[in-house]
């Protein structure tokens, strides 16, 4: 029986052989049926996933790379390798291209001339705008930058900016990202002065060139140039602070507020524009950043990034000035905190005199309000009667008349303004959070690895106004930090939605015209 089997398998083996001899193309149909196959269509906005399975199925192995391309998110946009119906050895892996959206290539932008770039940009399917700015000789008719930056998708505007560097007077912009002191060499040729100042960034920047006073990309002839290099916590006072000889002793003035000036925006794309509070006819042109101190948001701001230099009585309209510090005759006043220097009292509740890193940035530390007026604190000429501003600078009988009056100082008030905290990168939050400084905690963390801004909300708060007592007495403020304790918790709790992010871009592209490609 089993003698039987044997000679059976034999046979059947020797016929195979002898008819593939005589049929020599079958060992070649038989071999292409196992490895090789078709390659499928698949269209631009099929689902890239439902492309790979299709193909697995067919005995492929595949491999999918995300691409920027017009089409939506996890779409097809086409096969790197192979073609569709061409037959492939099932032994290739074929490779995907995936869309991520409409964005800017990590490379190909940046760096290339303007047509090949324009090519790129404009498969995105995305309108494309063309900035001109002015760079280094070297990146003449190159593009210098866009937003997004290299390597991100499209914002919620639905735009490509790019900007095509030109020789021309200005702030050049493709020193962004470049280590300080080659940029600082970089710019040594030009008319004007350059400095170097620290400025709160990401890890990646640091060390690195992340703005300039004037800002990046300004055309025109400055006397100075600022160049802001990224920095952590560690270097916190350097930002804000100069050194200041005082009675054989040495303070550390805070107000340094230039390294603030840009875009803050949340992830959901509420944003926060900081810009220099300038008076009169002065431009960014006319200013050296040290001079600096007092910076105002772009929501109160009009078309220039201007507000009225002066109020309704003439006097300095600080509404809504945001500063490092309140208003003080002496030096001292606006120093870091020390216990050796007692005119420094006033800021011994200040974040930055503690050991956090953080910064206050804040409104309304000079004035008190009578009735719908401002009075500066330190300013003489004019009071508050019965709730009524009265100015009577230059009328002595006027000013011993309102000396006499019971009504002297009768309805003074401190109202909540514009305050706002800055962490760096580095900061001791958990203390800070862990101090009882805000209204609760967090339930989300913000980024600790990117520089923020929180801002406080006056409609959290039941009370945002102080009547102060008539003939002096308790006239602190309690919206503000003084020499007298913190202002009130800061609320709403710290949380990654309401962290405003630093923008870390060449410039800010609205400020500067772009056409449509």
């Amino acid at each position: 029986m089993i003698t039987s089997i044997i000679l059976a398998i034999a046979l059947v083996i020797t016929c195979t052989v002898l008819y593939c001899v005589k049929n020599p193309n079958s060992i070649a149909n038989l071999t292409s049926a196992k490895t090789y196959a078709k390659i499928p269509k698949a269209k631009a906005g099929d689902n890239a996933d439902n492309v790979a399975k299709t193909l697995e199925n067919n005995g492929f192995r595949t491999k999918i790379i995300d691409e920027f391309g017009a089409e939506k998110q996890g779409n097809f946009l086409r096969y790197a390798n192979v073609k569709p119906g061409s037959k492939v050895s099932t032994k290739t892996v074929v490779k995907i291209l995936r869309s991520k959206g409409p964005g800017v290539p990590a490379k190909g932008v940046v760096g290339a001339s303007l047509d090949n770039a324009k090519k790129i940009v404009k498969s995105m399917g995305v309108p494309v705008k063309l900035h001109h700015v002015p760079s280094t000789d070297a990146a003449d008719g190159k593009i210098v930058a866009s937003s997004p930056m290299p390597g991100n998708a499209v914002g919620k505007d639905g735009v490509i900016n790019i900007a095509v560097g030109e020789k021309c007077d200005g702030v050049p912009v493709d020193v962004f990202g470049l280590d300080k002191d080659k940029a600082k060499d970089m710019l040594s040729s030009k008319p004007f002065s350059v400095d170097l100042r620290p400025k709160f960034s990401s890890a990646k920047y640091f060390g690195k060139i992340v703005g300039a006073y004037p800002a990046l990309g300004t055309k025109g002839n400055p006397k100075a140039v600022t160049l802001y290099y990224g920095v952590d916590v560690s270097k916190t006072k350097d930002v804000v602070t100069e050194p200041m000889d005082y009675s054989d002793q040495t303070i550390y003035l805070v107000n340094h507020s230039g390294s603030f000036i840009g875009k803050w925006c949340t992830k959901s794309g509420d944003c926060i524009n900081l810009l220099p509070r300038l008076m009169g006819g002065v431009s960014e042109l006319d200013t050296e950043e040290k001079d600096i101190k007092e910076l105002i948001p772009a929501d109160i701001a009009d078309k220039n990034g201007r507000i009225p230099d002066k109020d309704k009585r003439d006097n300095i309209n600080l509404r809504g000035v945001l500063t490092l510090t309140s208003a003080g005759q002496d030096p001292a006043d606006r120093a870091v905190f020390d216990k050796n220097v007692p005119n420094t009292k006033y800021m011994r509740n200040h974040l930055i005199s503690g050991d956090t890193g953080a910064i206050e940035l804040y409104a309304g530390g000079g004035i008190v309000q009578c009735g719908s007026d401002d009075i500066l604190l330190a300013s003489y000429g004019s009071a508050c009667v019965n709730g009524k501003y009265v100015d009577f600078i230059g009328d002595s009988e006027k000013l011993d008349e309102i000396t006499h009056d019971p009504g002297k100082d009768v309805g003074l008030y401190y109202t909540m303004q514009d305050f706002m905290v800055v962490v760096p990168v580095g900061a001791k939050f958990d203390k800070l959070i862990n101090s009882g400084y805000f209204v609760g905690k967090p339930t989300d963390k913000p980024d600790l690895k990117r520089p923020f801004i929180l801002r406080r909300n006056p409609k959290l708060y039941k009370e945002t106004r102080k009547n102060l007592p008539a003939g002096g007495g308790n006239w602190v403020n309690p919206f503000i930090p003084s020499e007298k304790g913190r202002a009130v918790p800061f609320s709403p709790a710290p949380d990654d939605s309401n962290a405003y992010y630093l923008v870390e871009e060449p410039f800010d592209w609205s400020a500067i015209p772009g056409e449509s490609l």
